[in-house]
């Protein structure tokens, strides 16, 4: 290999030009080589031994040898690329040095020497150790790298005017920034402003017209907008290059991406508004206690003003005998535990106590650890009222329903779900413990002869929507019947669809009872009108006989008409179910005695007469006490009149005894109507006329 051959203008003084050249070629760190084609040897310069660790002379695969492995292609490639045409080369690659083993880069620099015949004879160069400069580079690239990473990661990118061309230089992180692509931007400063929201385009000219004409930094925060429509904000911020005679050349700066900023500031901007004019009190204080923040809710809700709490202990509101509840719970959001929502009371600044529902969370600092708590009260008394409210109707309601022995139900038709209040257990006999029964369980608890037509009219029901009634009996579980009556309502949707039905379920029993009642009395009424009527016209049959002139028989057959009334009155008061004989002989005879108490006395236990006996009995009682006011006991003030019996399942015997009336020496021998209807009514009779008085005794099958 060949000395290099440094050419300059002359030699420096005292030095010879061998001696500067090799010094400078140490220096440099560069090894000359010239390479013999036929023979292989190399000749390289006097430094390659410091350099290289490889002799001046040697064969060229020792240069070969110390390429590093990877990099050995590149070089390679290198050297078969010299042709006649293209002589020259140039390539770096990594060398180990051949004593040392010591790693560094080269910039191998070389070409070819042709003869006449076109043969190459050498290969000539120059290897340069480039290691200071590669790892300059990869420091600058690696510096360049982590900018770019570091810019990408905080969303930033860089710009740069200038002022002459009006161009503007953008890095791949801000065209990314403004949606613009980089393989179409044209560099133009007024492409950028295109992109501006229209609602910012005043304040970015005049930005920058007023940094350009007072050369002030640059800072403004703006909107673009993005080629989807989409909006994102943007900071930037620069500063401008001017000449020495103070025109303005360029200016550089970088723009970020702070649209979460702007989000946050916004939202933070809401919350402070929520919060301040929040109808709910939003307070919070400190580790202490001590309120810190004081909203206008908590003004209205507790009458004090923001100023007369701030710096004071919030349990000033809470009423004694709540203190220590309270401080518990203060404890327990201190500690970072969560509390649900739970309802308190509380003082206003008048002795006023509100009923309110309380939130209370830890507020905590950026490395999470709780330095007060935030507390959100609701005034929740006319809720409170309205819920006590509703309580008292739902308890009107129960009562109502069990007072009408009914239940409420609400069938949603869409789920097929049914919801029974608690009376729908109690009426169906049923144990709430169990649950809701199944509708296929309630069908069945209706008697087979009337399941059917239920089913039917249910179903007819919910087809034609509005209210439906009717009517049908179940069977309890325990074996008893009862009738109830289903008065309902089935709602419809917007589309007419049948959505859900609801009503009340009364137990109707007692009224079927009593219609059945009815029907009966009805039944016996006409029985009974039929043998009023038989015995009316036996009556008047009678009375007409036994009358000699029209007033006699009006007095006779009024009386008997009203004896009949009173018994009737008697006999309907229970319903028809018979009538006490005590009741009997004083409706009877009180109208015709005075002093009820001192003339009449009765003696004989309680009996129930039969509705036919009553009537019976009532007529003979009024025939004795009319013949008794006109010719016995009842005709002088003197007389008494005693009435006894006695009673058995079957038969009543009763005695008729008048005392102290006028004196009878020959008992009467005419009979009238009087004589026979008490005879024709009793099963016996037997009357004696003595001259104390009549005793008539009857015995009457009960």
């Amino acid at each position: 290999m060949n000395d290099v051959t440094i050419i300059e203008d002359g030699p420096r003084p005292g030095k010879q030009p061998e001696d500067w050249q090799l010094r400078a070629a140490r220096l440099a760190k560069i090894v000359s080589y010239s390479c013999d084609s036929k023979t292989g040897i190399a000749q390289r310069s006097a430094n390659s031994q410091e350099i290289m660790g490889l002799p001046s002379i040697g064969p060229t695969t020792d240069w070969s040898d110390c390429v590093i492995p990877e990099d050995l292609p590149y070089f390679e490639n290198a050297v078969r690329s010299i042709t006649r045409e293209k002589p020259h080369y140039e390539v770096e690659y990594r060398v180990r040095h051949a004593r040392t083993g010591v790693r560094f880069w080269v910039l191998d620099r070389g070409g070819g020497e042709y003869n006449e015949d076109g043969h190459l004879t050498h290969v000539n160069g120059a290897v340069v150790d480039i290691s200071g400069r590669i790892s300059v580079e990869s420091e600058i690239r690696a510096a360049a790298r982590l900018t770019s990473l570091a810019f990408e990661a905080a969303r930033i990118g860089a710009w740069h005017v200038e002022f002459l061309s009006s161009r503007m230089t953008c890095t791949e992180e801000l065209l990314a920034l403004l949606g613009l692509d980089p393989q179409t931007y044209d560099g133009e400063l007024s492409t950028i402003e295109r992109i501006v929201h229209p609602e910012d385009v005043e304040a970015w000219r005049k930005t920058h017209e007023e940094s350009f004409t007072k050369g002030e930094r640059l800072e403004i925060e703006f909107r673009v907008v993005l080629p989807n429509g989409g909006i994102r904000w943007l900071l930037s911020r620069g500063e401008l290059v001017r000449r020495f005679d103070g025109r303005a050349l360029e200016s550089y700066g970088v723009m970020m991406d702070i649209s979460e900023r702007k989000t946050a500031e916004g939202a933070a901007a809401q919350l402070a508004a929520v919060v301040a004019y929040s109808d709910d009190a939003i307070i919070s204080s400190d580790r202490s206690g001590v309120v810190t923040s004081w909203n206008t809710g908590a003004e209205r809700l507790f009458g004090y003003a923001s100023g007369e709490m701030l710096g004071r202990p919030l349990s000033i509101i809470v009423p004694e005998g709540f203190t220590g509840p309270e401080r518990s719970t203060r404890d327990t959001v201190e500690s970072g535990a969560v509390v649900p929502p739970y309802e308190s009371v509380r003082q206003r600044k008048d002795g006023r106590m509100v009923d309110v529902s309380l939130t209370v969370s830890p507020i905590r600092n950026a490395l999470g650890q709780v330095t007060g708590t935030s507390t959100i009260a609701r005034d929740i008394t006319e809720r409170r009222q309205h819920i006590e409210m509703l309580h008292e109707n739902q308890g009107r309601l129960s009562l109502a329903l069990r007072s009408a022995r009914a239940g409420a139900w609400d069938f949603n038709l869409l789920q097929r779900e049914l919801r029974w209040s608690p009376e729908m257990f109690l009426l169906y006999g049923l144990n709430p413990a169990n649950g809701v029964p199944h509708r296929k369980a309630l069908i069945a608890q209706i008697p087979a002869e009337h399941r059917a037509r239920a089913r039917s009219s249910f179903s007819k029901a919910v087809l034609q929507g509005g209210s439906f009634s009717l009517e049908f009996p179940i069977v309890r579980p325990d074996g008893t019947e009862i009738w109830t009556a289903v008065v309902g309502n089935v709602i419809k949707d917007a589309n007419g669809t049948p959505i859900s039905a609801r009503g009340i379920d009364q137990d109707i029993t007692e009224r079927k009872n009593w219609e059945k009642r009815q029907a009966l009395l009805l039944r016996e009424l006409s029985h009974r009108v039929k043998n009023t009527m038989a015995v009316i016209q036996s009556m008047t049959r009678q009375t007409l006989r036994n009358s000699s002139n029209p007033k006699v028989f009006a007095e006779a057959f009024e009386g008997r008409i009203r004896s009949l009334a009173s018994s009737h009155n008697l006999l309907t008061d229970a319903d028809w179910r018979g009538a006490m004989l005590n009741d009997i002989i004083h409706s009877q005879i009180s109208g015709m005695i005075g002093d009820i108490d001192k003339r009449l006395k009765l003696r004989g236990p309680d009996v129930l007469l039969p509705a036919e006996t009553a009537t019976q009995l009532g007529l003979v009682l009024h025939e004795l006490g009319t013949n008794a006011m006109k010719h016995g006991a009842l005709s002088v003030p003197a007389g008494r009149v005693a009435i006894t019996w006695t009673a058995t399942k079957q038969k009543l015997v009763l005695t008729w005894s008048e005392r102290g009336g006028p004196h009878i020496e020959i008992p009467p021998e005419h009979t009238g109507f009087g004589t026979a209807l008490i005879v024709s009514s009793a099963g016996k009779v037997s009357r004696r006329f003595g001259p104390e008085g009549l005793t008539c005794r009857l015995e009457l099958a009960l």
